[in-house]
């Protein structure tokens, strides 16, 4: 019986191979147990070819999460341009951090790495989503720089949300549901608008 054909990959496909291979180990196994080695084995490559494309463990998590934010940045916009009102918007936006942040996704697990979190440049994470900020302006008619602390405010209870139902659990829609609700009492509180 002979060895099986190894099939050779381009050097982009190699790379994304590679971080698919990070991205389960650390799903499966945890963040402490990726390491140069466990990753080559894995991915069924020797060790120098690792180093090939990777000089350090946290050059392989930075460039994972930079993907893996970029894949949720995608998702985010796809969603958000199926929406017809800034209600649904913000569902759409909280249910996204719903699914990447309660736990148990790899891009949870990175963004809890300082170091790892460095990768990402300001202008490559954006602390607001753009599109939600100028929605919120446009219908609440009221300035930018308002709407944009409004979106920050909103964001860090959606996060919050996100993270507390990944501890405890429970019934993820009506948890959105509820966050929704706490983000718009928040909007109206702060514009001083009567319920």
């Amino acid at each position: 019986m002979s060895d099986p054909v190894r099939t050779r990959l381009s050097p982009q496909a190699r790379r994304n191979q590679l971080l698919d291979c990070a991205r389960d180990i650390i799903l499966n196994q945890g963040l402490s147990t990726l390491t140069m080695e466990i990753l080559a084995q894995e991915a069924g490559v020797s060790n120098p070819l690792i180093y090939k494309y990777f000089d350090t463990r946290l050059q392989v998590l930075q460039e994972l999460l930079i993907r893996e934010y970029g894949t949720f940045k995608d998702s985010v916009m796809a969603n958000l341009s199926e929406v017809s009102d800034y209600r649904e918007a913000v569902r759409a936006y909280v249910d996204i951090n719903f699914h990447q942040f309660a736990g148990g996704d790899v891009l949870s697990i990175l963004f809890n790495q300082a170091d790892v979190r460095k990768a990402l440049a300001e202008k490559e994470r954006p602390r607001h989503a753009p599109f939600l900020i100028k929605e919120l302006a446009k219908e609440y008619n009221i300035p930018k720089r308002s709407a944009e602390k409004i979106v920050v405010l909103a964001s860090g209870a959606s996060l919050a949300a996100a993270e507390h139902y990944g501890r405890y659990g429970g019934d993820r829609e009506v948890q959105i549901e509820q966050t929704v609700d706490f983000i718009f009492g928040g909007i109206n509180g702060i514009l001083n608008i009567p319920d």
